[in-house]
């Protein structure tokens, strides 16, 4: 039988780290050898809390106007599903495209899985395609949105 655990607080968190562009509050949220099983194309795989945040910093540098939009959030037991839409103008390289000067708008599904209030697993999955189409001039943003 599942046992009850409390909802993990996921808007806060994408408000507090992500919409925040605060690198230093993963602590809050993260289990300190949390593992990253999947992320952005080009990305290594990895653990632990200074590998979260050089990803983060990453995504600052590349996208500094990025903010973070909750679509859907479902959580069971020790596992919590999300659907995210990043939204932002690319300044520098990112995910293996040069710095392009556009904005683009991506939905990122992700699967957590929550310990003692804390995440210590994700596995993510960015609409990279989108991505690469509105940066690179195949389409705007509005196209992957109807």
């Amino acid at each position: 039988m599942a046992t009850s655990v409390p909802p993990f607080q996921y808007a806060r968190y994408n408000q507090d780290v992500w919409n925040a562009h605060n690198p230093d509050a993963l602590a809050q949220y993260f289990a300190p050898d949390a593992k990253v099983h999947s992320m952005t194309p080009g990305s290594v795989a990895g653990a632990g809390l200074d590998y979260l945040k050089t990803r983060a910093r990453s995504l600052f540098n590349a996208l500094p106007d990025v903010k973070f939009v909750v679509e859907d959030v479902v959580q069971q037991d020790d596992r919590l599903a999300a659907r995210v839409t990043l939204e932002g103008t690319q300044r520098s390289e990112f995910a293996g495209i040069p710095a392009t000067g556009k904005r683009m708008k991506v939905y990122d599904f992700a699967m957590y899985r929550v310990v003692n209030g804390k995440i210590t697993d994700v596995w993510s999955l960015i609409d990279i395609q989108a991505m690469r189409d509105q940066l690179q001039g195949a389409s705007s943003p509005s196209a992957h949105f109807r």
